[in-house]
């Protein structure tokens, strides 16, 4: 499959590119779906109802929390929210890799799915084990630099 993006350029989408797209569907669906369903069970259990994202002291006072129920509560929203975050400025950069280094940038999405999987995972039992995933970033680096690399090539054929 091709599609015209200016008179001027052609990209020819391949198997690789369908893997990469797969990637972004599945770090759209991590963030939607596991994210954000342990938010709405952290609510639940918590009795902080949205649009609230972080209580106040008049609120933690209000439902009786303990210092426990809300370091629990804050994890599981530091997850959902630092992943709004990344995704904002991930995703972007991820589909300008792609055009030029598809198979490169997929297996690159695969290390950050999982990574930012193993983040959430340790930082729901602790702000302090967020850390066990953060080799997440190797691959966030590396289509960084896929991008640019791209970008210097793009640039130097001008």
């Amino acid at each position: 499959h091709s599609f015209t993006i200016s008179t001027m350029a052609t990209i020819e989408l391949t198997a690789e590119h369908g893997k990469c797209i797969a990637i972004l569907i599945l770090l759209w669906l991590q963030q939607q779906l596991v994210f954000a369903i342990a938010v709405a069970f952290a609510r639940k259990k918590s009795g902080i109802d949205a649009p609230t994202l972080y209580p106040r002291d008049s609120e933690i006072k209000k439902l009786n929390l303990s210092e426990k129920d809300i370091d629990s509560y804050m994890c599981v929203q530091r997850v959902h929210q630092n992943n709004v975050e990344f995704l904002t400025c991930f995703f972007p950069v991820m589909l300008l890799a792609m055009i030029d280094y598809p198979t490169k940038t997929f297996y690159a999405g695969i290390v950050v799915l999982m990574g930012r999987m193993v983040t959430a995972l340790g930082y729901y039992r602790g702000a302090s084990k967020r850390v066990a995933g953060g080799w997440f970033h190797f691959g966030e680096y590396y289509v960084v630099y896929l991008a640019g690399k791209f970008a210097y090539k793009l640039i130097n054929e001008a």
